[in-house]
């Protein structure tokens, strides 16, 4: 970059917003918890292991299933209406740590087998990750715009107060 040019200047449709990127991984929560919420309900006793996260009876499945429906609309309406129901944003972060944690500490513990538990610990810890992300990268973008604002106006100040002291002189 000889040329004083950045790496953003140089490549401007490489770049994506963090609110856009949000919306892009809560579609992808929805989506999967539609279809495994539809898998649960419907096809219990097929999808034990990996869907279940270790639930084996079929009522159970169906209840987590069930939960999984309901919630998809939910994550799809933050999405599609992010501005809107943003305060709602803590939601699918919060369905996905709580999967990630409860059945990762069951295979931990030993109550639920690796097998029938790593698919949700595995993508319900990609979401959360993901989502962390870019809500950590979202909050140091705006802690740098607020700081260069502020610079900008400190700036203004100090050139309006040399253009008083210039035109009045010293005293």
């Amino acid at each position: 970059m000889s040329d004083g040019l950045t790496v953003t200047e140089l490549l401007p449709d490489a770049t994506i917003s963090t609110r856009q990127l949000t919306r892009i991984i809560v579609v992808l929560i929805a989506a999967w918890s539609l279809l495994a919420g539809i898998v649960l309900v419907f096809f219990p006793g097929a999808t034990s292991g990996a869907l279940g996260a270790g639930v084996t009876d079929e009522a159970g499945q169906r209840l987590v299933g069930a939960h999984l429906l309901v919630l998809s609309p939910v994550y799809a309406l933050v999405a599609w209406r992010f501005h809107r129901y943003r305060q709602l944003l803590w939601l699918p972060f919060a369905a996905q740590a709580a999967v990630f944690f409860s059945v990762g500490y069951g295979i931990l513990s030993g109550e639920t087998d690796f097998g029938d538990g790593i698919l949700a610990v595995a993508v319900s810890g990609i979401f959360v990750a993901l989502l962390g992300f870019v809500w950590v990268h979202e909050q140091r973008a705006l802690a740098r715009a607020r700081l260069e604002a502020r610079e900008s106006e400190v700036a203004w100040a100090d050139e309006q107060a040399a253009d008083e002291q210039g035109a009045h002189g010293p005293y």
